[in-house]
């Protein structure tokens, strides 16, 4: 039988995903630089600690695991909006009204 081989995981990661790199540090990929045979083929990623800030260049196969994609991230936030719409955010009459009102209940 013929093993198909996957592509390693640091070829899937993008800019602005989240990766675990080494054991225990959470990352979020602010760039990355290609290789010399093929410049679009990620080899090296500079990354920011989400815990430290601290920023650095990793190796692409020092990547372990995609915690989370960008896209994911966006689209969790679009589902999970704990605000109105947009146009509840808008200077409106109404929606003037409604900021007075929340002041004078919650004392002045």
């Amino acid at each position: 039988m013929h093993e198909i081989e996957e592509d390693p995981l640091f070829l899937q990661v993008k800019s602005r995903d989240t990766v675990l790199v080494g054991e225990d540090e959470i990352c979020k990929v602010l760039s990355f630089v290609g290789g010399a045979r093929d410049p679009l083929a990620p080899t090296l990623f500079q990354v920011a600690n989400v815990d430290t800030g601290e920023i650095k260049f990793v190796h692409g196969e020092e990547v372990r695991e995609i915690v989370s994609t960008y896209k994911q991230e966006v689209q969790k936030r679009l589902e999970s909006s704990t605000e109105g719409p947009l146009s509840a955010l808008l200077p409106t009459v109404e929606n003037y009204e409604k900021k007075i009102c929340k002041k004078k209940l919650s004392g002045n």
